[in-house]
């Protein structure tokens, strides 16, 4: 959903959140955040029903009460919306048809008088008879230019709607596969665009896959907090897109976690930039406001080739496996998972 809200009633708005988050038991991040935005900009009556029994004396929000509520009443509502606005494109675009064979109706049914009017004047009967061909053709020709400038109207007023309607569904589309935090693809949006670069039936064989999470990354929220962990999960999203290209897709799965898929790529190319985007992210430091660096932040890295007819969960579970085997051998290291080959799969 985008938010129209200046900044002083943004400004305003967070005065009235934060008092509001600090009653629940949910941490103060970008999902906790957007439920009481929402609630207290007045835009989601919805939620705000589900959110009035934890003010006050109710029971506080858990962090799974965060995510159940963000989902069923924030991304299930855009879903909604897309599908709202494809129902009322679809319905404008038949009312256009509609009227379009309407027209054709009337242009039919014009060239048919036409051709009786001209019968008649062949057959040729004496003054008056002209007379009456003329006035004829006068309100036949009357009545068309009516009808045709009732339809250009309605045309235009309709290319209008389709435009505002596109542009809406635009962006509600765009808004539903991007990642607010990190301007990245979300889960939903890697498989978007898997689908237009691939088709309806994928082949990943020839391309490699990344798997990535940021090593320790919950001792960063709860040593610093969870506006310096968002810096940091930022700061990852930059790396990935400063070492990507052309048609190299970046995701951040949730959390901590982030996939890039390489298509037209083997195994030691994606070994390669998996290497390149650990140590660009190690030498990075990230600066608390107003204070020292708060010391390397390092990421591990699980890289797989696809396989003949291998569908994409069963490539994301290979990487999987290999990413957690680079934790569990220490962490801050890009580990790789052949064809064929079976690793451990516990997480650390």
């Amino acid at each position: 959903m985008r938010y129209l809200e200046n900044k002083d009633r943004s400004a305003e708005l967070l005065r009235l959140i934060l008092p509001l988050m600090a009653k629940q038991s949910a941490a103060f991040h970008p999902l906790s955040y957007t439920l009481w935005y929402e609630h207290a900009a007045g835009l989601n009556p919805e939620l705000s029903a589900q959110l009035l029994p934890h003010l006050d004396a109710g029971p506080p929000l858990t962090e799974e009460d965060v995510s159940r509520l963000h989902t069923l009443y924030v991304l299930d509502r855009d879903a909604q919306s897309i599908a709202r606005l494809q129902a009322q494109l679809q319905t404008l675009l038949s009312e256009i048809a509609r009227s379009t064979v309407a027209a054709g109706t009337e242009a039919s049914d014009f060239s048919r008088n036409l051709e009786a009017c001209k019968a008649e004047l062949v057959a040729g009967e004496g003054e008056g008879g002209l007379e009456r061909v003329v006035a004829s053709l006068m309100s036949m020709t009357s009545e068309m230019q009516t009808a045709t400038n009732a339809l250009s109207r309605q045309l235009e007023a309709s290319a209008k709607q389709v435009d505002s309607l596109t542009d809406q569904l635009g962006r509600a589309q765009s808004e539903a596969l991007v990642d607010p935090l990190t301007g990245l693809n979300n889960r939903r949006g890697l498989e978007k665009v898997i689908l237009q670069s691939f088709g309806t039936e994928p082949d990943f064989n020839g391309s490699a896959l990344l798997m990535l999470d940021i090593d320790h990354f919950k001792r960063v929220n709860d040593t610093y907090g969870h506006l310096l962990g968002d810096k940091v999960i930022r700061a990852v999203a930059q790396v990935l897109h400063e070492n990507i290209k052309g048609r190299d897709i970046a995701a951040r799965l949730g959390g901590e976690e982030f996939a890039v898929l390489l298509p037209a790529t083997n195994l030691q190319g994606g070994m390669a930039v998996a290497e390149q985007v650990r140590a660009c992210v190690a030498r990075g430091r990230i600066h608390r406001e107003g204070a020292q660096p708060i010391g390397s932040i390092t990421i591990s890295i699980g890289v797989a080739a696809g396989e003949q007819a291998e569908p994409l969960e069963g490539l994301i579970q290979r990487a999987d496996e290999a990413l957690y085997a680079a934790k569990r051998a220490g962490r801050n290291r890009v580990q790789v998972i052949r064809a064929g080959e079976k690793l451990e799969s516990p997480k650390p």
